[in-house]
C-alpha cells in the first residue's frame, strides 16, 4: 500500500462492505477507482460501469488495512490523528495519520519577560519571533493581557509599536470592570500571541483556543490589520479590545502603488455590512459605534492599512471597546 487509506475512501468503503458482506457491486465513481487502482479490490467491468467483488477482495483489503491502522475497516470508525511520536509506537511511517508538529504549539513572545505558571523567563536579547511552546502546558499567565497578533512581521518587531500614546492614555482605566478592577492596561507588560498562518497544513485553531481560554481571567486584545478582514477577526476571537489606529485619517496617507486589497475582501465586507444592520435593528447602534466608524471610513475610502505601515510608520493607537454581543 502506497500510503494510509485516507479517512473519505475509507468511510465509502466501509458503508459498501457493510452493505455486501459477502462480495457486490460499486457503480464506478472517482472514490471506486482509487479503491480499484490503489488498493487492487476487485474487478471493473468491459464498460467501467460497475466495480465488482467478492469475498476474497475484502478478506485482503482488510488485512491490508488491519495491518497498517491496526483496526478492521469492516466495523471500526477510522482512527483519529495523533502526535508523531504515539504514531511512532506502531507505526514505521511517523507521519501517517498524524497531525503537523506544530498544531499543538503556539507563538508568543513579550517586551520584557515571559511570566507564565508563576515563573519569570527571560526573552532573549536577540531579534527573534519568539517562543514557539506547547500550549497546554501554558496553566496560568501573570501578564496585563493576552494580544492576539494578525500577521507575523509583528512578532518579530514589538519595540516598534507606538505603545508611549496609549499607555498614557489608558493608565488608570479599569481593564474588565469587577472582575479585574484593580488592574490596569499597561501593552508593554502584554504577552503577544501569533494567531497563526491560514493555511491547509497549519491553523489558527490552537492559538484562537489557547486565547478564549483566559476570557475573563485576562484582558484580551486583538491586534489586527485595518482592513475589513481584520475588524472581523477582531469581532469573532472573543476580545475585550481591538488595538487599530487612533486617527482614522491615517487611512490615506500617501503610499505608492493601488489599492488592491480591499477588492479581494468581499466576504468579510458582507460580514461587516450584515453585522451593523443587525445592530441598528436591534436598537444598538449606539452601543458598539467604535468599530462602525472604522468600517465606515474604510468604505468610503476603500483603502486598508496592514500591521506593517501601523509599526513602519509608528502611527498612534488606541482600544476599542468590543461589546459581549457578537
Amino acid at each position: 500500500m502506497k500510503s494510509i487509506m485516507n479517512k473519505q475512501l475509507y468511510n465509502f468503503t466501509q458503508a459498501k462492505l457493510q452493505k455486501n458482506r459477502q462480495g457486490g457491486q460499486i457503480k464506478n465513481s472517482a472514490l471506486a477507482i482509487k479503491l480499484y487502482e490503489e488498493y487492487n479490490f476487485g474487478q471493473l467491468d468491459f464498460n467501467k460501469q460497475w466495480l465488482t467483488f467478492n469475498l476474497d477482495n475484502i478478506l485482503a483489503l482488510s488485512d491490508e488495512i488491519q495491518s497498517v491502522l491496526g483496526i478492521d475497516i469492516r466495523q471500526d470508525p477510522y482512527p483519529t490523528k495523533k502526535d508523531r511520536l504515539s504514531t511512532a509506537e506502531n507505526c514505521r511511517n511517523e507521519k501517517e495519520n498524524s497531525y503537523a508538529v506544530s498544531k499543538d504549539f503556539i507563538l508568543i513572545n513579550s517586551l520584557s519577560e515571559l511570566n507564565v505558571n508563576q515563573s519569570c523567563h527571560n526573552i532573549s536579547p536577540l531579534t527573534s519571533l519568539g517562543l514557539y511552546i506547547k500550549a497546554d502546558d501554558i496553566k496560568s499567565i501573570e501578564h496585563s493581557a493576552i494580544i492576539l497578533v494578525e500577521n507575523l512581521a509583528v512578532m518579530a518587531n514589538l519595540r516598534t509599536i507606538n505603545l508611549a500614546s496609549i499607555n498614557k492614555k489608558h493608565s488608570g482605566t479599569p481593564i474588565l470592570g469587577n472582575n479585574i478592577s484593580s488592574q490596569y492596561i499597561d501593552l508593554t507588560q502584554a504577552l503577544w500571541l501569533y494567531r497563526g498562518d491560514v493555511k491547509a497544513q497549519q491553523t489558527t485553531n490552537t492559538s484562537y483556543q489557547f486565547f478564549r481560554r483566559f476570557k475573563g481571567v485576562t484582558p484580551l486584545i486583538c491586534f489586527s490589520d485595518l482592513d475589513p478582514k481584520g475588524i472581523e477577526i477582531a469581532l469573532t476571537c472573543n476580545a475585550d479590545y481591538w488595538l487599530t489606529i487612533e486617527n482614522t485619517n491615517e487611512i490615506t496617507m500617501a503610499l505608492s502603488g493601488n489599492e488592491q486589497e480591499w477588492y479581494k475582501q468581499g466576504a468579510a465586507i458582507d460580514f461587516l455590512q450584515q453585522k451593523m444592520k443587525r445592530v441598528k435593528q436591534n436598537g444598538h447602534d449606539e452601543g458598539n459605534p467604535d468599530w462602525q466608524s472604522m468600517f465606515s471610513s474604510l468604505l468610503t475610502h476603500k483603502k486598508t492599512l496592514k500591521q506593517e505601515h501601523i509599526l513602519k510608520h509608528k502611527l498612534c493607537l488606541t482600544l476599542l471597546k468590543i461589546e459581549c454581543d457578537r
